[in-house]
């Protein structure tokens, strides 16, 4: 079973790899962004992409000027030019909270503003919030994943080897979970708690609300397989020389599922990136300056925002890329675990 779950990563192929790029332009989010998600330009707002250009030998960016600033229109300064430098000192950043550094990739020199996907409202580049919003949707479902999993499995495994009231305790209390609507009961846990939290306070109520609401659908395949594993001979045998239940689940149970639990995992991710930028797009997450993917979308929900600066939707675009793409890798792993 573990070499069919590793013949299958293998065979993954797009999917995998292109979530990769995903994660790993997250992580580093800091060095491959040119600014901090927090670095404002209110003389620059809405202004549209600007792509390093050869000229005169040289990658360089022009220099924007504003000549309407009330239908945020923009020109470029006659003959001026900045070059774009690579492994530079640019704005100071704290990656991932530990390692301080004012290394990036790439950065122009003030006048120059090098922006790939434009600037909103406040004059921030949505390249650089995009690529820290990616990062925290991936961290915050994997964590609520993580624990999600860990709740549901052990549910399911105690429901399926220990049934009677037990089973019956578990599975209609994650049914009645399974019976309300995964958004509204989302919305109905975070209002809950006051407004007003932390980024870190509200990052944790969403991890565990996401976990909360996510754990029963896993616990009743866990139980459905458990079932059917624990008439097999080699759990018998074990029991019948005085091997635990723990000891079971760990040594013959769990081991015999990994599969099917890889499969789920990489199937069960898109649904809590879904919740979090959904609660985030209605205000009930992350809320400002710190980016998600979802209050990025919400920034373009106003038509005047639309039209003024249409490239905000592209953290949907980001939002609807990542969620097809883990589900063709589930159906690839799905599909792969059929081939001999």
């Amino acid at each position: 079973m573990r070499e069919k779950a590793g013949n299958s990563f293998r065979r993954a192929g797009l999917p995998l790899i292109l979530l990769g790029v995903f994660f790993v332009s997250g992580f580093f989010a800091e060095f491959l962004a040119p600014y901090r998600y927090d670095s404002v330009r209110f003389d620059l707002s809405y202004m549209p992409p600007v792509w390093p250009t050869l000229h005169e030998g040289r990658l360089e960016v022009p220099v924007m000027t504003v000549s309407d600033p009330v239908l945020h229109r923009f020109q470029r300064r006659p003959g001026q030019w900045v070059p774009v430098r690579f492994l530079c000192q640019g704005e100071g950043y704290t990656w991932m909270g530990v390692i301080h550094s004012r290394m990036h990739l790439f950065c122009v020199e003030s006048p120059g503003r090098l922006s790939f996907l434009g600037l909103d409202v406040f004059g921030r580049d949505v390249w650089s919030r995009l690529l820290y919003g990616i990062r925290f949707s991936f961290l915050l479902s994997f964590s609520a994943v993580t624990l999600s999993f860990l709740i549901g499995i052990l549910a399911g495994l105690a429901a399926g080897t220990g049934g009677g009231w037990i089973d019956q305790l578990l599975m209609r209390t994650g049914e009645v979970f399974m019976a309300i609507p995964s958004l509204y009961l989302l919305m109905g846990i975070r209002a809950i708690f006051p407004p007003g939290l932390s980024t870190t306070e509200v990052t944790l109520i969403m991890t565990a609300a996401l976990a909360f609401v996510g754990w029963a659908g896993l616990a009743r395949v866990v139980r459905g397989v458990a079932r059917s594993l624990r008439q097999e001979e080699f759990v018998l045998a074990a029991r019948s020389v005085g091997v635990s239940w723990w000891g079971v689940w760990v040594r013959h149970i769990l081991p015999n599922m990994s599969y099917y639990l890889l499969i789920a995992l990489t199937l069960s991710i898109p649904g809590f990136i879904v919740g979090e930028a959904g609660l985030s797009f209605l205000g009930l997450g992350v809320s400002e300056p710190h980016p998600s993917l979802g209050n990025i979308l919400a920034e373009s929900q106003s038509l005047p925002a639309m039209k003024a600066a249409p490239w905000l939707l592209l953290s949907g675009v980001v939002i609807v890329s990542i969620v097809i793409l883990f589900n063709l890798l589930g159906d690839r792993l799905r599909e792969n675990g059929k081939v001999p």
